[in-house]
């Protein structure tokens, strides 16, 4: 029988790389949201039980719950164990409301499953496009999290 653990945290708590380069960034009790142009990274600490009834946990799923707004879209998403890369998800184009529940954008397998050692960070590459006149395009980070199982 294995174990099956799941840990989140609120949009609230999402990171920008390079703090100061966005045009607004709002933080409600619903998410934290960002309007810029160009592109960025937004990186996720996830709590980690990398121990589980005496056993390493594995990573099974990681989620990103996010709304985009005009041009924004989701172009990466990379899984770290503390600084070592586990898993990167390229080439994506992800856009619109997936904010409210698991979907299958939204949320990815890790495949092989890897024994968690430190601690997960789940970073989102966002390129909200160039300057328009249809204003400023936008994503909203509601939540992220991850499953994590034992043997």
């Amino acid at each position: 029988m294995t174990d099956l653990q799941a840990s989140w945290v609120h949009g609230s708590n999402v990171e920008m790389e390079r703090e100061g380069y966005f045009i607004s960034k709002r933080r409600t009790g619903y998410g934290t949201q960002f309007k810029t142009h160009g592109k960025e990274w937004f990186h996720f600490a996830i709590p980690t039980p990398v121990i589980l009834g005496g056993q390493r946990s594995s990573l099974k799923k990681i989620f990103v719950f996010y709304k985009t707004e005009g041009t924004a879209k989701i172009t990466a998403i990379h899984v770290y164990d503390a600084g070592d890369k586990i898993k990167a998800f390229d080439n994506l184009s992800l856009s619109g409301d997936h904010s409210k529940s698991v979907d299958q954008h939204n949320s990815w397998v890790i495949t092989p499953s890897p024994e968690m050692k430190f601690g997960l960070g789940i970073s989102v590459h966002v390129d909200f496009g160039p300057p328009n006149t249809l204003g400023v395009p936008g994503i909203w980070f509601v939540t992220a999290g991850a499953d994590f199982e034992t043997p």
